[in-house]
């Protein structure tokens, strides 16, 4: 009887410790499917609205160094493709020189077609910009490219940035300065550009034709 009892016991107790590992493994089991749980839960993309903050887009005002197409319906000779000048005007035959700077090209097309109707009879005028090379703005300083860029629509800073080869190591985003130049003085804009990283779509300011930026 004793070697049987010795033999049971030594079946036994394997079975006494087992009950240990079984209440680990449902711990464990728990725990990976918390994890796994979680990991679903979180989303591959997030998006946030915001309401957008700019302006309606103006009409394209005519400016210096913008070459401007104009056609006189069955007039060739009035029709054709003309620069304007430095002091803002274009020429135009029989007409001479016609202020074109700070026109819309509705604007334009109308004192054009006053002007040709003393020399042609209903003249139907178009006028549209064919290169509009007034339309750029500067940027200097700590960005990969310095230089002149022309200005898309609705252009803002961190886009011109962009296109400028993005900042260098060196550049101090936190202090980047826009000098706007506009009739009788300059307005001169400080932006914290860690701003516009972390969100804040108001502090990446609109583009105007002729801003210069500087990075320091």
């Amino acid at each position: 009887m004793l070697t049987r009892f010795t033999k049971s016991r030594s079946v036994i107790e394997p079975r006494i410790r087992n009950p240990v590992r079984l209440w680990l493994l449902p711990l464990i089991l728990g725990l990976a499917w918390a994890m796994t749980l979680a990991s679903c839960a979180r989303e591959a993309v997030t998006t946030k609205v915001m309401a957008d903050t700019k302006t309606p887009t103006a009409a394209y005002t005519i400016g210096k160094d913008d070459v401007i197409d104009i056609i006189v319906w069955r007039e060739p000779q009035l029709s054709g493709k003309v620069r304007v000048v430095g002091d803002g005007t274009i020429t135009i035959p029989l007409v001479g020189p016609v202020p074109a700077e700070g026109l819309t090209c509705d604007q334009l097309q109308t004192d054009l077609t006053k002007r040709l109707a003393q020399y042609t009879q209903n003249p139907n005028v178009t006028v549209r910009v064919a290169v509009p090379n007034s339309q750029v703005f500067y940027i200097l300083g700590e960005v990969g490219k310095p230089g002149s860029y022309p200005l898309r629509s609705d252009e803002v800073l961190s886009q011109a940035v962009a296109q400028a080869g993005g900042f260098t190591v060196f550049a101090d985003q936190g202090a980047i300065r826009i000098v706007r130049r506009i009739p009788d003085k300059n307005i001169v804009m400080t932006v914290n550009y860690r701003q516009v990283a972390h969100g804040d779509l108001a502090a990446d300011v609109p583009l105007q034709a002729g801003d210069t930026i500087t990075v320091p």
